[in-house]
Parts: structure tokens; C-alpha cells; sequence
């Protein structure tokens, strides 16, 4: 009798580990939509709508669940989500449209004065990478810009213009406490993003 119920004890172990570990699983390959309470919700998540010449954001981000239910939801009540196992986390910034923005090489993080961002999540560290997405007026194709946040910094600075690369003068000042970070930028020595990244999350941390 004691060793039927100890074949029971490891037979019902062994299938509530293989659901946890199915489900952790699933999770893994899902979309999820974290909501300002901090509940996270998996499923498919759609926020781009691409039914025009023009792709546009969603006023309200899709969430299909895992029941093949549709959810809608506004985008000032959504804190992060994940499409395709990319990372999107929202952001409150103070420019008032995105023409603005181009111009501009600092970003204040002001939910009181703001507009509703999702930046792409490049790297995270001491130094954090992200990406602004948009699309110009007629066009197909995606435009972004870098965007590097200290992690202690309530702003973010735009790292690079266009195709003449990195915006040296501005990083040359945001980096004024890593003097060697300062030195490889000026001697250009350093060219892109990642690269400036790296070395500051390996070698400005005091």
C-alpha cells in the first residue's frame, strides 16, 4: 500500500513539473502586455495598424489571450509589451510631436507634460540602448533614431543624426565622468552605438 502512494506522490510530481515547465515554455515564445498595475497578460500583441499607405500606432494596443479572446487596451495604461520577442517599454516624454523630436538631442521623461512613447529595447545595463521608431509621411519603411539613458538619468540624449553617424559633441558632454569614453568618441575611435554602449557598461562603472 505505502508503495502505491508513493508511486502516486511521484507520477502527480512529475506531471504538474512537465505542465510548469510546458507553460514556462509557451510564455517564453509569447507576446505579453504588462498593464501599469503590473499584471502581465500573454497572447498575440498587435499595435501597428498596417491597413494604409502609411503604417500608424494604434490609439488602443490589440492583445489576442490564449483563449483566442480580444482585448483592447489604451496605451497610457500600458507600461511594456513584446512583439516577435522584441521589447518595447513605454516612456513619457515632454516634445510634442515627432517632427520636434528629430531636431532635438535631449528627451525629458515628464508623465505630467508628456507624450506616450514606445522605445525599442536595444541593450539594457548601467547604460541603456534604446530605439524611437516612427514612419515619414507616404512611406513604407520604418525610420528610428538611438536614444541612450544612464540608468540613474530621468532623459534620454539621441546618440546618433542620420547617416552622419554619432552626434559626438553631445555624447562627448553626456559622458563628462568617463574621461576615456570622452577620448575614444573625439579620436573617433569608436563609430557606433553598441560600441559606445559596450564601453561605457565595461569600463565607466565607478
Amino acid at each position: 500500500m505505502k508503495i502505491i502512494k508513493l508511486l502516486f506522490v511521484i507520477i502527480t510530481t512529475l506531471l504538474l513539473s512537465s505542465q510548469t515547465y510546458v507553460f514556462a515554455q509557451t510564455n517564453n515564445t509569447l507576446d505579453y502586455l504588462v498593464l501599469n498595475t503590473g499584471d502581465t497578460l500573454y497572447g498575440t500583441v498587435k499595435y501597428i495598424d498596417i491597413s494604409g499607405a502609411t503604417p500608424k500606432y494604434y490609439k488602443k494596443i490589440r492583445l489576442t489571450d490564449t483563449y483566442n479572446h480580444s482585448h483592447k487596451y489604451l496605451r497610457k495604461d500600458v507600461s511594456a509589451f513584446r512583439v516577435n520577442n522584441t521589447n518595447y517599454e513605454g516612456f513619457w516624454l515632454n516634445q510634442s510631436s515627432q517632427n520636434v523630436m528629430v531636431l532635438n538631442s535631449k528627451y525629458e521623461i515628464n508623465p505630467k507634460n508628456g507624450e506616450k512613447y514606445f522605445l525599442k529595447v536595444v541593450s539594457k545595463g548601467t547604460l541603456n540602448h534604446y530605439e524611437l521608431e516612427w514612419w515619414e509621411q507616404g512611406e513604407s519603411a520604418l525610420s528610428w533614431m538611438d536614444l541612450l539613458k544612464k540608468e540613474e538619468d530621468p532623459f534620454f540624449i539621441r546618440a546618433t543624426q542620420g547617416i552622419l553617424g554619432l552626434k559626438r559633441n553631445v555624447l562627448i558632454n553626456y559622458f563628462s565622468n568617463c574621461p576615456d569614453l570622452k577620448e575614444q568618441i573625439k579620436k573617433k575611435q569608436l563609430n557606433k552605438v553598441w560600441e559606445v554602449v559596450d564601453y561605457y557598461n565595461s569600463n565607466c562603472i565607478y
